[in-house]
């Protein structure tokens, strides 16, 4: 047994010491193919020892043991100037990819564990300060060294050209770009109205009875069906015109306040207004689908820390119903 147990260590002595070599030659190799890269591009060897920390003799070293390894010769050198070879001007244009790789790798994995700084600056909707102010005040205080600019408006903002990190948008479909877009929560719409205007004109019981009402449309102007649905029975769709049009949802909700008519507006965005009694609901049972909430920033390779960090706290936030969209957005 004794025996059995010292042949085991041997074994794995000799599988340590073969990992270790082949580590050692994996670095090596890299290094190899970046004093030769140097050397090629900048036609020294002492320029090449420079940027590496290395000895001239170093560079000379590594550069023969590749040479060695491929059976060709990559740089011709003489005493005035170092320069490559045919076969060394396509092995540097072959391996320039590989340098590149890496670097972005190495790049990518120290900036995956920065802390998050600068200025944030995140598009939002109007109407749904309810919803993602909890969403701000928490990132604050995860990232109390990243300032927050937060842009409020219902026009969808170029994150290219007008410098945003971030856009938060509700729409009901995105449109193609180069945008990764995450979906947060679907919305549903009811019908509200106030009580004054309720008293003055009476309240609809049923979807048809919209029809004689002043409505507040969200949205643009125009003869667009109302699609309303109660549980699981077939959608009801009215063609109502709408008495004012607007796509800002606070101004539409501040009309229906004041008595404007009835609107059918997300139910998040209307929770304060209803506690308040300043609206009430209206067609109590019906539903109508309401705007997808996304989360959109720049595609590429790289996320900065700040847009990482805030994409995976709202994620963390709508978890139970945030799904990735492999569409992307315009």
């Amino acid at each position: 047994m004794v025996y059995d147990v010292a042949l085991q260590f041997q074994a794995q002595r000799s599988q340590m010491k073969h990992e270790v070599a082949e580590y050692e030659t994996l670095v090596g190799d890299v290094l190899d193919l970046r004093a030769f890269a140097l050397a090629a591009d900048l036609r020294s060897f002492t320029g090449a020892a420079k940027i590496m920390g290395e000895s001239k003799a170093t560079i000379s070293r590594r550069i023969a043991r590749l040479e060695s390894a491929l059976g060709l010769s990559l740089l011709s050198r003489t005493p005035r100037v170092v320069e490559p070879t045919e076969d060394g001007v396509a092995y540097r244009a072959r391996v320039a990819q590989i340098l590149e790789l890496l670097g972005d790798a190495n790049a990518a994995a120290r900036r995956a564990h920065a802390e998050p700084t600068g200025v944030l600056r995140v598009s939002t909707p109007p109407g749904f300060e309810d919803v993602f102010a909890p969403l701000f005040a928490s990132f604050m205080s995860e990232c109390p060294h990243v300032i927050v600019s937060a842009f409020v408006s219902e026009r969808f903002v170029d994150l290219e050209t007008e410098h945003f990190d971030v856009a938060i948008r509700a729409t009901g479909k995105l449109a193609d770009s180069t945008l990764v877009a995450h979906r947060l929560f679907d919305s549903e719409s009811i019908a509200v109205a106030s009580s004054s205007y309720l008293a003055a004109h009476g309240t609809p019981k049923r979807p048809e009875d919209l029809l004689p009402h002043r409505i507040v449309r969200l949205g643009r102007p125009g003869a667009r069906p109302l699609v309303l649905q109660r549980g699981n029975a077939p959608p009801v769709e009215v063609r109502i015109a709408g008495a004012l049009s607007s796509e800002d949802i606070p101004f539409a909700k501040a009309v229906a306040v004041a008595g404007g008519g009835v609107t059918i507006l997300p139910r998040v965005t209307v929770r304060r207004e209803l506690e308040a009694g300043t609206l009430v609901p209206v067609l109590r049972q019906y539903v109508a689908r309401g705007p997808t909430l996304y989360l959109l920033h720049r595609g590429g390779r790289f996320l900065a820390p700040k847009v990482r960090a805030f994409r995976e706290l709202a994620l963390r936030e709508f978890r139970g119903r945030a799904a990735k969209v492999p569409s992307r957005a315009r």
